[in-house]
């Protein structure tokens, strides 16, 4: 058998002379691929583009949305890029190659015959990678800088099934499928427990002091108290300001709050009865 003109499975992304693109690029394939091992800076003259491989021989091509000799958003962007994938500790080496290379890599047409001789091709010694990161240094470890580039998403996989329609909620409603998952918690506590306070009086009541009412199967009863203070905590830091005024805040904390709400989901669910009511 002979190999075909494209056996290799190739993925092209990001905008070719738009480094804003590729960046955002970069950084999701790197949080929802897991088995890159190692990257090629692929340099053609003063124009730049990453080709990525993970351990199944997938192939990820980051099109030349960055330069280097001058300062701009081109140099500064593969400052960020290299640091980035220094971050993850994914191996990169720079490799050069001709203008026609480079043109077929922008309008996703490399063939096998292409990829393999990337890989194959002498790598640049010695090393210049941080040439291209040391005039944008003072951009490059400012990690605030860096982390804007990752994607903002729930992990669905560790999200309790009862508010799993929220999470769905929460990318058009923010607010409204917060504002939701706190109500139906409380809900869920009074049906289990048939009490009928609210809020951190509901919580009180079911989780701390002697006669509380759900507990966990912990050795340590710091421990124990501790998780039921994350009930009073959260609705008293963020479910009451969020209940009777509007907040002023960005999509980050939303979704940081999400979280913890999710977290008193999970630890709900691990609760088990330590008093029987009469």
């Amino acid at each position: 058998m002979f190999k075909t003109e494209n056996y290799y499975h190739t993925n092209y992304l990001g905008e070719a002379g738009i480094t804003e693109t590729c960046l955002y690029s970069l950084c999701n394939l790197i949080q929802t691929n897991t088995d890159l091992s190692d990257a090629r800076l692929l340099t053609s003259e003063h124009s730049h583009a990453f080709i990525l491989k993970d351990l199944t021989e997938n192939f990820y091509i980051i099109r030349s949305g960055f330069t280097s000799g001058y300062p701009g958003e081109g140099p500064k962007g593969l400052a960020k890029a290299l640091t980035i994938l220094n971050k993850h500790q994914i191996d990169t080496e720079e490799i050069l190659i001709n203008s026609k290379l480079m043109s077929k890599l922008n309008n996703a047409s490399l063939n096998d015959q292409d990829i393999d001789f990337i890989f194959k091709e002498k790598i640049i010694r010695p090393i210049r990678l941080h040439n291209y990161i040391y005039p944008f240094e003072y951009v490059v470890t400012k990690s605030s800088n860096l982390k804007r580039y990752y994607p903002l998403e729930l992990p669905y996989s560790i999200i309790d099934d009862r508010i799993f329609d929220l999470a769905l909620l929460f990318k058009q409603d923010p607010d409204s499928a917060l504002i939701k998952a706190y109500k139906r918690l409380e809900d869920t506590i009074r049906i289990r427990t048939g009490l009928n306070e609210h809020s951190t009086k509901l919580f009180a009541q079911v989780f701390q002091g002697e006669n509380a009412l759900l507990g966990w199967g912990v050795p340590d009863s710091s421990e124990i108290k501790g998780r039921a203070n994350l009930f009073t905590g959260t609705y008293m830091a963020f479910r009451n300001a969020r209940v009777h005024r509007e907040k002023n805040e960005n999509l980050v904390h939303q979704y940081r709050e999400f979280l913890l709400i999710n977290e008193l989901y999970l630890l709900e669910a691990e609760a088990i009865f330590i008093t029987l009511k009469d």
